[in-house]
């Protein structure tokens, strides 16, 4: 009897151990096999590359729009798909940690070489290689950091301080990138980097001007209905009272005309533009909310028959059975 004790109590931590080591692998909590530290330039016969939640391309896509051609990727970590015979690299994209299929890549000889593509897809009109010009500091936490390219993903700058809120900055070179992002080049303490430079006031004081215009056109819309409402309000007992005069045969003619509903009509087309206007937005944000979610808890890709722990609990189970039954038989 201890025998066969100790063999269930076996069987059992056997057990255990396989359900919490697949359930790992059916949450998708899988990790590159190793970290690595460089830079992937997209290259891809399509025009771009997409970005996964698993190194799989059955797994959930986490972007809307392919990554274009140019663009540089911080490559954070490495999977080996031998049975596809293709590396993936786990990285960074808009917010999102996925997974990029390596193979429609080129390795970057350098952090400046990734820079000067990304620079270059972003256009010319679109980057400014003689800035000469100051902005205060303004991040939301009080403080940001210096970066080592336009984007953090090219890392901060070593041994540079934070700069804080108020902080002048002369800005020297500035680019608004592919993904809409403004990045500045300035120095800290003798120390040369890239700034954010939407955490500055001067790029606040643009986007909050571009911001009140829009308000404004849809207050002038608004007011359309209120107006209209006024218009057909009932009139005051003194104009009640000139109107009950009686006026010449021609003005009564005038006067018992129907109205024209043409307020009330142009009232509608505002209020029905407006609602339009609102309801892409709000499509909009789910849609972004529910890709950020995406990009921030993984999903896990499709698991195959041998992913499935039950499948690996029934297995053992019954090699522990036949494993018993073989030791009694033995034994008589």
């Amino acid at each position: 009897m201890k025998k066969l004790a100790k063999s269930l109590l076996v069987i059992a931590l056997g057990l255990f151990m396989s359900v919490n080591v697949m359930a790992d692998v059916q949450t998708g909590k899988t990790g590159p096999d190793y970290p690595t530290d460089y830079y992937m330039i997209v290259e891809s016969k399509a025009g771009g590359i997409d970005i996964y939640s698993q190194p799989d391309l059955e797994s959930t896509r986490l972007n809307d729009e392919q990554i274009p051609n140019g663009t540089a990727l911080h490559i954070e970590g490495e999977v080996e798909d031998t049975e596809n015979n293709r590396t993936w690299g786990y990285t960074e994209y808009h917010g999102m940690y996925g997974y990029a299929p390596l193979d429609e890549c080129r390795p970057a000889d350098s952090r400046k070489e990734a820079i000067d593509s990304e620079l270059y897809i972003a256009g010319k009109d679109h980057v400014n290689y003689n800035a000469d010009y100051d902005v205060k500091a303004d991040a939301e936490g009080g403080s940001q950091k210096l970066y080592q390219g336009p984007g953090t993903k090219y890392g901060e700058v070593p041994g540079v301080r934070d700069i804080e809120n108020g902080e002048t900055l002369h800005i020297t070179q500035d680019a608004e990138m592919a993904d809409g992002s403004h990045w500045g080049v300035t120095t800290v303490d003798g120390t040369e980097g890239w700034v954010d430079l939407e955490k500055t006031e001067e790029w606040k004081a643009e986007h909050l001007d571009t911001v009140e215009e829009s308000v404004d056109a849809v207050a002038e819309v608004s007011v359309t209905p209120t107006e209209a409402a006024k218009a057909t309000e009932t009139p005051a007992p003194t104009e009640a009272a000139e109107a009950t005069e009686t006026p010449a045969p021609t003005e009564t003619a005038e006067a018992t005309e129907t109205p024209t509903p043409t307020i009330t009509e142009e009232a509608d087309e505002a209020e029905n533009t407006e609602k339009d206007s609102k309801e892409p937005e709000a499509e909009n944000i789910d849609t972004k909310d529910s890709r950020e979610a995406s990009g921030q808890n993984v999903k896990a890709a499709k698991t195959k028959w041998y992913q499935n722990p039950f499948t690996w609990i029934i297995g053992i189970a019954v090699l522990a059975v036949i494993g018993l039954l073989v030791y009694h038989n033995k034994k008589k």
